[in-house]
């Protein structure tokens, strides 16, 4: 991992953390989670806002008026502004995206939710998606949020991430696999490239 890496990821922890315990101590997690998504909004659409909040070449005041003006225009808790106000006048803005992230996985964890995300070639209609639900109900705890994007490239079958655990059952994959078995009993020479499927 890289120092600024691990830099990002250690100011995102500790400020995400303590934004959840006072909004545990306010009854406002939910409150303060829909005014980071508002900032989350704008970081993902505007990339000259995700370089502002990013480079270090822009002066602490001139990222500290900004950041206020945005947190009136949004009309965000106090306790969310003071909190990215603090970050920006430590120069730690540039963790602001993955402080979000991680605050809204402690939300997702005190609710007990679990993020599952599948990829198929295709959209996959309704009940497709709650035969999946079923299937990890089964399996593990928790209230299973199913986020599910399509992939052309994966060519068929599924790609399910459930927490850090990977299910590849892509044709892709296969496809992969086959590759290397070949590699392995010698088949797969110089000569047989003409044949390669992908």
């Amino acid at each position: 991992m890289s120092e600024n890496t691990s830099l990002t990821k250690d100011a995102s922890f500790r400020y995400a953390n303590a934004l959840f315990n006072l909004a545990l101590e306010t009854n406002s997690a939910h409150e303060f989670e829909k005014d980071l998504d508002k900032i989350l909004k704008i970081i993902n659409a505007d990339p000259n806002f995700s370089l502002f909040i990013k480079s270090p070449l822009y002066p602490r005041e001139n990222q500290l008026s900004t950041m206020k003006a945005i947190g009136l225009k949004l009309k965000l808790h106090e306790n969310v502004i003071n909190t990215i106000l603090v970050m920006t006048s430590k120069r730690r803005l540039f963790a602001l995206k993955e402080m979000i992230l991680q605050y809204k996985d402690l939300c997702r964890n005190d609710r007990n939710e679990l993020i599952v995300e599948v990829a198929s070639v295709s959209e996959l209609n309704q009940n497709d998606l709650d035969k999946i639900k079923k299937s990890i109900n089964s399996k593990v705890d928790g209230n299973i949020i199913i986020k599910s994007k399509t992939d052309p490239n994966i060519l068929g079958g599924l790609i399910v991430k459930v927490g850090s655990k990977l299910i590849d059952t892509s044709i892709r994959s296969k496809l992969a696999k086959l590759k290397n078995n070949l590699k392995e009993v010698g088949w797969w020479t110089s000569k047989h490239q003409k044949y390669q499927l992908f």
